[in-house]
């Protein structure tokens, strides 16, 4: 029995020697070779992250190993880590016999991290070595793309195709770019020769049906994207863009049952969940929109649009007391602390606005949004604001909170410090005035394909609309049908008495937003001015409309409206929030007599019609009294007649005040008669906003990102 123990055992440890044998023997051969091929076998399969792992492992055997180094540069592209990127591909090119391909990689990286002169110095390299090199021409014309020289690029793209006249990427490019200058015709030939080599790939079935959509030529874009999915049944793009085209045509179910399709094989497919809930609201299932849309938002909460077309939806739709609104407003409530700890306090005030739009009676969001006023020195608005809350709460309850006890307490100090305001001594309720002194409209016109957002154009024309709710001065409305064009929107604008008239264009990427903004004379038709305005990053969609409502408020001039006379001292309804100190001074004109001018900013009005001049000596945050030096013998001034901004002292702070009123919001018009920067705020906005529009960006754009999409 012993003996038998011991051979065993003896039997055991030559298994484990064996074991370790070939364990040693399976080490020596993972060659730098081998690990090559696996990591080539994992990049060929999407798999980047484990491909870099083996190249890595293999540079460690081999660091002299150029395919190694060249591959591993191109995974981490395909990541999207292009510092990596080029340091890889630096030293692809001292071991590696590819160097343009090399080179090539590492000029879209350069282009990638916004390095354009450097990137087309190394293309420019690559092609005195190689002159017949077509991907250096790629690299060239995509620079040309961000610079917006679409005729430089499309040169470049046939000078391609001369030297392969095959080319996939070269026909499909000038496709796309002979469409975004309008040769339709041309675009559809170039296509056509792509289909006729390369009938076997989908992708360049699905850039036909793209450019048919764009066309408006549905029934054709959707034979096409058919086609694409018959010979890749798992490609989603096509999927995608085969719902935008039945959304097109308001086939709603049939989108509904597609979108579906896609969240069955991935759940996370946020623009499935916004294309659904669009469709749903479209056969007027407001609920289950709902539901979808919400649902979209718990996978990807930063989607705007999305997140404007659900808060659009829920103020149309439900009632005030839905308990829900303040799951949807706490989004906005938590962003409003981040603005605050980052002491961005209009940031913080828009995303307050927001959250009482979507939950007005939620008082605990309105004590905050209170207490942000006094913090920023609006007592008589916070005033205002606590006697709300006291009233919405002694409606639901009577028992006192603490916070309705300090509430009270601050309430009556307030009420005692202002008891000798203007308000006070004219007996003028200042809140309930009517200050409105401009109307404006805003249009937008449909862009026939939007693969990130359908309806985009009409969500976000919405919420520029929205945004201007808490600007007491404008009146502004949008049409929620796309207008054909210029033509429609100055009729419609002309017939509704607007001052002026905005129209919209957006673009956007996944990783970029643009608002082009035409401003128009709504009495003459003629342009006013235009704004140009871009941003990336999160809430660049909100960044972009508060832009846009300064850029307008900054050249609506400041107007009154005279309130009561007594013995040469008005009372008007401008104040403090309106950015209006002591020293400010205005025309005082008859009531009507004030008209946009023809062309340009600014406003005109016959001096004949001029009263005389009003200078401000006392200063409430909504309404301000001063002198009235009447023009002429007789004095004709009536109540209602209208003051008009013509200048602001300057301040160095020494006296005590700033031409900001202590806390000017930008939410309200900030321009003198001539339309020119009446406070600093309003020209250091002025500057920074001709800073942007000259300072070298790397604006993407659907058709950059069409383009790179091609493989």
């Amino acid at each position: 029995m012993k003996d038998r123990f011991i051979f065993c055992k003896k039997i055991v440890c030559i298994v484990l020697l064996a074991g370790m044998g070939a364990c040693g023997l399976f080490a020596q051969s993972q060659t730098a070779y081998s690990l090559y091929q696996k990591a080539n076998a994992l990049q060929q399969r999407g798999d980047y992250y484990g491909a870099v792992e083996s190249y890595r492992e293999a540079l460690m055997l081999n660091s002299r190993y150029g395919d190694a180094w060249y591959n591993l540069s191109v995974c981490t592209y395909n990541l999207g880590e292009y510092d990596l990127c080029i340091e890889y591909a630096d030293n692809a090119a001292k071991y590696s016999r590819n160097v343009s391909e090399i080179g090539n990689l590492k000029g879209m990286a350069l282009i990638s991290l916004g390095r354009l002169d450097e990137a087309k110095v190394v293309f420019n390299d690559v092609l005195k070595k190689y002159p017949n090199d077509i991907d250096a021409r790629f690299g060239l014309a995509e620079l040309n793309l961000y610079n917006g020289s679409l005729t430089s690029a499309e040169r470049l793209y046939l000078d391609a195709l001369k030297r392969d006249n095959r080319n996939r990427k070269a026909l499909l490019s000038l496709a796309l770019v002979s469409a975004e200058e309008g040769k339709n015709d041309i675009a559809e030939r170039y296509v056509n020769q792509a289909i006729e080599y390369h009938n076997g790939d989908p992708e360049v079935y699905y850039l036909a049906s793209y450019l048919a959509t764009k066309r408006g030529e549905f029934e054709s874009a959707e034979r096409l994207v058919r086609s694409a999915i018959q010979i890749s049944p798992n490609y989603d793009k096509a999927y995608e863009l085969l719902a935008s085209i039945l959304y097109s045509q308001n086939r709603y179910n049939e989108v509904i049952d597609l979108c579906d399709y896609r969240i069955g094989r991935n759940r996370n497919l946020t623009g499935a969940w916004y294309l659904k809930g669009l469709s749903q609201k479209g056969l007027k299932d407001n609920e289950a929109a709902i539901k979808s849309f919400n649902t979209g938002l718990s996978i990807n909460p930063v989607d705007e649009v999305m997140r404007f077309a659900l808060e659009q939806l829920v103020d149309t739709t439900l009632a005030i007391e839905d308990s829900r609104r303040n799951e949807w407003s706490s989004f906005h409530i938590n962003k409003a602390r981040e603005y605050k700890r980052n002491y961005d306090g209009p940031s913080e005030r828009y995303e307050y606005q927001k959250a009482l739009a979507i939950d007005p009676l939620d008082t605990s969001i309105r004590q905050s949004f209170a207490d942000m006023l006094a913090r920023d020195g609006f007592y008589e608005l916070y005033l205002q604001q606590l006697k709300f809350i006291k009233n919405m709460r002694n409606a639901v309850s009577d028992s006192r909170t603490e916070q309705q006890t300090k509430n009270d307490d601050i309430e009556e100090a307030l009420e005692s410090l202002m008891s000798d305001n203007l308000s006070k001594r004219w007996s003028v309720d200042p809140f309930y005035l009517d200050k409105t002194r401009w109307n404006i409209g805003i249009y937008f016109m449909k862009n026939p394909v939007q693969l990130l957002h359908a309806d985009a154009d009409e969500i976000i024309a919405v919420a520029a609309k929205d945004i201007f709710n808490g600007v007491p001065s404008a009146s502004v409305d949008v049409r929620t049908t796309a207008v054909s064009g210029y033509g429609e929107a100055y009729r419609q604008a002309r017939t509704s008495g607007r001052d002026y008239f905005i129209v919209l264009k957006t673009d956007e990427t996944d990783r970029s937003f643009s608002l082009d903004v035409e401003v128009y004379s709504g009495r003459t038709g003629t342009k006013t001015t235009d704004m140009h305005i871009y941003r990336t990053g999160n809430d660049r969609i909100a960044k972009s409309l508060r832009r846009f409502r300064q850029a307008v408020l900054d050249i609506l001039p400041i107007r009154g409206k005279v309130l009561n006379d007594a013995s040469n001292t008005l009372l008007v309804d401008l104040g403090k929030s309106d950015g209006i100190v002591a020293g400010s001074v205005f025309d005082v004109v008859k009531k009507g007599s004030i008209k946009t001018v023809d062309t340009g900013v600014g406003v005109n009005y016959n001096s004949n019609d001029v009263l005389g001049t009003f200078t401000v000596t006392d200063v409430n945050e909504e309404i301000s009294q001063g002198l009235y030096k009447k023009k002429g013998f007789y004095d004709t001034l009536n109540i209602d007649d209208e003051i008009v901004l013509v200048k602001i002292p300057k301040s160095d702070g020494s006296d005590g005040q700033s031409i900001e009123g202590n806390a000017v919001t930008d939410t309200r018009p900030a321009a003198n008669s001539e339309g020119e920067p009446a406070t600093e705020v309003a020209a250091a906005a002025e500057r920074e906003s001709l800073k942007e529009s000259f300072k070298a960006q790397i604006k993407e754009s659907p058709l950059i990102t069409m383009i790179q999409s091609i493989i």
